[in-house]
């Protein structure tokens, strides 16, 4: 192949890069505008050039900062909320198979989710590679490679992007932002209409409709009580509970109940004091 044949070959190259928030987010210290750079330079020093690099923010993203949203789509990243995870990944893994055909296009997964870690939906699509996740989580799934390498290369997180901070400027993206909810599939180009989307009456019975139910009585299989919550999945769960919104909303209510049973709070807390003396 001629020289300026192969370099436009490389000029059509496509990587697509799937960015879990949830097991991934951006470290501390680390601004979020940086981290497109950071990828790019990181996949232009394995591949040994550039190419176009196109980057989805995904995962439950209803309890990240709007602020922290807003910093990730103004730097050329499309952001998703896409709770349910590794069936969401397929879809999102299709769909860019039908765009971008397999000899000028790779993909790379930045997470530690086994349900997105799965080497067998990245055998369906047959695209070469790459993964990264935080230093210690490398997924289990990773060695369910039955003798087929999925992942040519894997990186961890945090060293990536300490490596290529030197290249990593902050980025800001001249096309309108693009945010969507893979619940209600509605696109926003500003991030405080995506936000409120996220919070509105109008998602969460979209979520309801479609979380697993339980055979039995037809209700959520994962749902919170007191922040009237249904989750996809435990994992969706875990990350609501731990959420400023579920611990404010448990506080209120606590708050309420000393207010009702005045009495019968200081009954539990006296029996919590003297548990904890007989573990003593």
């Amino acid at each position: 192949m001629e020289g300026g044949d192969a370099l436009a070959l490389q000029k059509q190259k496509k990587t697509g890069v799937w960015w879990d928030l949830n097991t991934c987010p951006v470290p501390a210290g680390v601004e979020a505008g940086r981290v497109v750079a950071c990828i790019e330079s990181a996949l232009e020093k394995e591949m040994g050039h550039g190419c176009q690099v196109y980057i989805y923010a995904m995962g439950n993203l209803e309890y990240i900062s709007s602020d922290l949203l807003e910093q990730i789509g103004s730097s050329g990243i499309d952001v998703l909320h896409a709770p349910r995870r590794g069936n969401d990944l397929y879809h999102c893994l299709r769909e860019w198979s039908e765009f971008n055909p397999h000899d000028v296009a790779n993909v790379m997964l930045i997470s530690c989710d086994y349900t997105l870690a799965d080497p067998c939906l990245f055998r369906l699509v047959e695209f070469t590679g790459f993964i990264a996740y935080p230093e210690d989580h490398r997924p289990l799934t990773l060695d369910r490679n039955d003798g087929q390498t999925v992942f040519v290369k894997e990186f961890v997180w945090e060293t990536l992007l300490n490596d290529n901070m030197s290249r990593g400027e902050i980025v800001s993206k001249y096309d309108e932002p693009s945010y969507t909810c893979y619940i209600c599939f509605d696109s926003y180009e500003a991030c405080g209409e995506f936000v409120t989307h996220l919070k509105s009456d109008e998602h969460k019975r979209e979520l309801r409709y479609m979380v697993p139910k339980d055979s039995e009585f037809g209700k959520p299989k994962h749902f919170c009580q007191a922040c009237d919550y249904p989750a996809y999945d435990y994992h969706n769960f875990l990350i609501h509970t731990q959420s400023e919104e579920h611990n404010l909303k448990n506080l209120a209510e606590d708050c309420e109940s000393r207010k009702r049973s005045p009495q019968v709070h200081l009954l539990n807390e006296r029996n919590k004091m003297q548990s904890v003396a007989r573990g003593k």
